[in-house]
């Protein structure tokens, strides 16, 4: 058990089939044709050799997927990672100098430290079973991100496609600006080539989902370029791979202030990275029913991104469209992944001597797909029509992701999210129901009239106390002669929370107006129990479902009798009691926000409560609250 803790591939190959080999050594031929380009666009994207995309491919993706948790998952360079690498390269300084300024050799060292300090910030973060964490991401701030992000792939793409001259600026509006500027300079036969190979690849796909149509046109576009020679009409070529085989690299020699300049870009990556994981997993582990330990998963990815930086690949995180395609072409186990891994060091050797004749506009016209491909246009409705704060989030989210570097977007979009969960978490929902609420389509056909029945939603704790009784009291405006409170939609609330319970049933006894309380958590029946409310209500006024509850609540007031709007409670034995005196203005009632039932008080030694009227010992405490 303690090996398989540390080992979860374990598990894996000692029931490991024959069958499974095949099925998962078939899907690994169908996976890696795509995956190598798109390593190589996205190396693209991030702003260096696509080689060290392709490193990305092999050993982390091996290591992410046997320490992971989700069998289906593929991990490796993703586009949203890549943009904000490019962003940190473009705008962070290391030295006094700019990381995107220095020599390729000098500045790629500092992107493999980088990926080796988000691993290690993952691996921190699954140890620290924060595997939940991106729960409290908002899916408006998800979906702004990847809209900004596709523009800012297309937009950085301009200047390849284009074949324009000079250096590309950072962000998308000087990335706009620049190519509205040059308009009159562009290669055509670089934008000629872009469009071939986007035309190409949507043909091509049409072929077979699993026909490695990216791949195919890339090939196809190479020959076509070395047959025309583009390189002598100004068009710009990938170049040879020196090293095929991924050289072991060791991040820079650190000082604090090198470390401290590169931990808030990794942290924005490991982030992003972690939401990206762990959204996935979930969502491939549902479609087969797996169990997702979203911890364990961050720390295979943290793992996948250290591997990365010791053999010269850039950071990637977990991949929706490659572990898609894990699936769809039958994988069964995480070794299908493993052998994706694992054949993309043979394919790179067939593959290195032709790529040094591969326009990069055809890389430029796959990125261009990939970023109008990244645009979910129903998601974007959604987040529009829902609420104005989703519709506010993702509009903010969005502006930061063009306006602001990327990292930044990103603080600023959890940032979002967090206030965004406190928000919702501080406001509970307290609604009254109405005669002809399903909810009470079960109520006793004798129910008698004045019975308030208050829903509440959420989660009961210290910041939601004020928001809880302005709502209580501001729905509490129909005269009523027993409240019930529903809360079965409460599954969590803290002394705050039971304190404002007992407040406000203290106060309807005040105006001798019981309280019904409907508790169906087991765990929010604890917390009442330890704090003394159910001691003090009874069981006479506790239910456990909103039925018995109505019903409880039929049963005491058939026995009260009301005269002209007053009522008493009348004693077992004896005459009944002279009617109430009628209430003061301003008097038992309570003034403003505890404006509520009009219920009239009772003169002392004359009634009893609804619960002595129900039951002989059951019923609140009199002596206990005096």
């Amino acid at each position: 058990m303690r090996a398989a803790r540390f080992f979860p591939f374990l598990e894996t190959l000692r029931t490991y089939t024959t069958r499974d080999f095949r099925a998962d050594f078939m899907a690994a031929l169908t996976v890696t044709p795509m995956a190598i380009p798109q390593a190589m666009a996205y190396a693209l994207i991030a702003g260096v050799h696509p080689q060290y995309g392709i490193y990305a491919c092999m050993l982390p993706v091996i290591v992410a997927a046997l320490w992971g948790s989700a069998r289906y998952l593929a991990a490796g360079p993703t586009n949203a990672i890549s943009m904000v690498l490019f962003s940190t390269m473009a705008t962070v300084s290391v030295g006094g100098a700019l990381l995107s300024s220095l020599p390729e050799e000098a500045r790629m060292t500092y992107v493999f430290g980088l990926a080796l300090l988000c691993g290690l910030i993952q691996v921190g973060m699954g140890l620290a079973r924060l595997g939940d964490l991106a729960n409290f991401i908002s899916h408006s701030v998800m979906v702004a991100f990847a809209t900004g992000a596709a523009l800012l792939i297309a937009a950085g793409q301009l200047k390849t496609v284009l074949g324009l001259t000079g250096p590309k600026p950072a962000g998308f509006f000087p990335q706009i600006g620049m190519a509205v500027q040059n308009i009159n300079q562009i290669n055509y036969w670089s934008l000629g080539l872009a469009l071939l190979t986007i035309a190409l690849i949507l043909a091509l796909r049409r072929i077979s989902r699993r026909f490695p149509a990216t791949l195919g046109a890339l090939a196809l576009v190479g020959a076509v370029g070395a047959l025309l020679q583009v390189k002598e009409r100004g068009v710009a070529l990938v170049g040879p791979i020196p090293n095929v085989i991924p050289p072991f690299s060791l991040p820079p020699a650190f000082d604090l202030t090198a470390l401290g300049d590169l931990f808030m870009p990794a942290l924005a990556i490991a982030l992003l990275g972690t939401v990206e994981s762990l959204a996935i997993g979930k969502q491939m582990a549902a479609v087969k029913g797996d169990s997702f330990d979203g911890s364990q998963e961050l720390i295979g990815q943290g793992l996948g991104n250290i591997a990365a930086g010791l053999t010269s690949g850039i950071p990637g995180c977990g991949s929706f469209t490659r572990s898609a395609l894990v699936v769809t072409s039958g994988g069964n186990t995480r070794m299908g992944t493993v052998f994706s891994g694992l054949l993309a060091l043979p394919m790179l050797f067939a593959l290195a001597p032709l790529m040094s004749w591969l326009p990069l506009p055809a890389l430029g016209g796959v990125l261009l797909l990939i970023s109008f491909q990244m645009i979910d246009r129903e998601a974007i409705r959604l987040c529009l029509v829902a609420t104005r704060i989703d519709r506010a989030v993702l509009l903010l989210t969005f502006a930061a992701t063009l306006i602001l570097d990327l990292e930044r977007a990103i603080f600023v979009g959890v940032l979002l999210s967090l206030v965004l969960f406190i928000y919702k978490t501080a406001h509970p929902r307290v609604r009254r129901l109405r005669p002809d609420d399903p909810l009470l389509r079960n109520a006793p056909p004798d129910m008698p009239p004045g019975v308030a029945v208050y829903v509440i939603e959420g989660t009961l704790f210290f910041g939601a106390i004020h928001e809880l009784e302005r709502q209580l009291y501001e729905e509490d405006r129909e005269p009523a002669r027993l409240v019930l409170l529903h809360l079965t939609r409460v599954f969590w609330l803290d002394a705050s929370g039971a304190h404002a319970l007992a407040q406000f049933v203290e106060r309807c006894y005040a105006r001798s107006v019981p309280v019904i309380l409907v508790v169906g958590s087991r765990n929010v029946r604890e917390i009442l129990q330890r704090t003394g409310i159910l001691d003090y209500l009874s069981s006479g006024f506790v239910a456990e479902t909103i039925n018995e509850g109505l019903h409880l609540a039929a049963n005491l007031l058939n026995r009260v009798s009301c005269r002209d709007g007053q009522c008493v409670f009348p004693a077992p034995d004896g005459p009944p009691p002279a009617p109430p005196a009628p209430v003061a203005p301003g008097g038992s009632i309570p003034p403003a926000g505890e404006a509520g039932a009009a219920a009239a008080t009772v003169p002392a030694g004359q009634s009893r409560t609804v619960a002595d009227a129900a039951s002989e010992d059951a019923g609140p405490k009199e002596a206990e609250r005096s």
